[in-house]
């Protein structure tokens, strides 16, 4: 991917994360406040040219299985469908020899969970998510077409949440806690090509209301693709993994909930003048400890 053809594509580099769905297994606040998936199919390394951006996305999230430690399943059907606004900040300002840029992301969704089969009850709700901010995000060209960036973002507490019984409501979308975030990626983008690794860690404080403290993990989006004139066509995939335990009132949670999931799928973007639409969809293949989710992706970037 050059850099002259498609600088509104590299304005999703900075996505920061955006959560889509919710884990209503029995103890399990909302948990994974980043969207797994959710930098697929962008040169995360690399940063646009100067300029102001916004970038739309519209998704859907939808599982039907909550799956234990082994994988095995238990009805439950969760169906999100949500729109992100991204306000994307690109200063002509260098710092360490990198480009700096900064962003916000504001979620909107509606939540519909079915939990009846583990012992709980169908909802509807709807509301805004925690705000995401990014102070401040690096990118360096290490030339020959390989770019790498550095990230902090944080979850700010303020969204759609509730409680009942000293427990987090199933109709909650947002989490009642401070995430840190940071991420690195690396780009090589030739000749129409993008083949990016962007990783990307959460750290989870904890919920002073319930004293829960969901654990933290670890997600790899891979990026593989090639732009064919307005055309950009490819595979995208995603590896989340958390790697430290939930616990609350000092003790670990059941197994302590170490959610894994495992998706894969295809990506088609179509430049439209000055912006830039792209479609993607992320299948689940390998879930545990976790709702079964895939999502479908409707993205649209432009400079304003």
């Amino acid at each position: 991917m050059s850099f002259g053809k498609n600088p509104v594509l590299m304005s999703l580099a900075l996505v920061a994360a955006c959560t889509a769905w919710s884990r209503p297994s029995k103890a399990a606040e909302n948990l994974s406040p980043y969207l797994p998936g959710v930098s697929t199919g962008v040169p995360v390394g690399a940063a646009p040219p100067p300029g102001f951006y916004l970038v739309d996305t519209m998704y859907t999230a939808r599982g039907n299985e909550l799956k234990d430690g082994k994988g095995n399943g238990t009805p439950l059907k969760l169906r999100n469908y949500v729109n992100t606004t991204m306000f994307l900040w690109v200063p002509d300002w260098h710092v360490l020899g990198a480009q700096f840029s900064a962003n916000t992301i504001v979620l909107y969704a509606r939540h519909d969970v079915d939990s009846t089969a583990i012992g709980g009850y169908r909802s509807r709700s709807s509301g805004f998510f925690n705000l995401i901010v990014t102070p401040a995000s690096l990118s360096w060209n290490l030339g020959n077409g390989l770019f790498t960036s550095a990230s902090l973002a944080f979850y700010v507490p303020g969204g759609n949440y509730g409680y009942a019984g000293g427990k987090t409501l199933q109709t909650s979308y947002a989490n009642d806690f401070w995430t840190v975030e940071p991420s690195w990626a690396i780009s090589y983008l030739h000749d129409g090509w993008n083949f990016t690794l962007n990783n990307v860690f959460d750290i989870n404080k904890r919920n002073s209301k319930t004293d829960y403290l969901s654990g933290n993990a670890y997600y790899l989006d891979a990026t593989a693709t090639k732009e064919i004139g307005r055309w950009t066509i490819g595979a995208v995939g995603n590896y989340s993994r958390q790697f430290s335990d939930d616990r609350q009132y000092g003790r670990v949670v059941g197994d302590g909930n170490r959610f894994e999931h495992v998706l894969v799928g295809p990506l088609v973007g179509y430049e439209l003048g000055k912006a830039h639409l792209t479609l993607r969809y992320l299948q689940d293949v390998r879930t545990r400890n976790d709702v079964n989710i895939s999502f479908a992706f409707v993205s649209l970037s432009f400079k304003i």
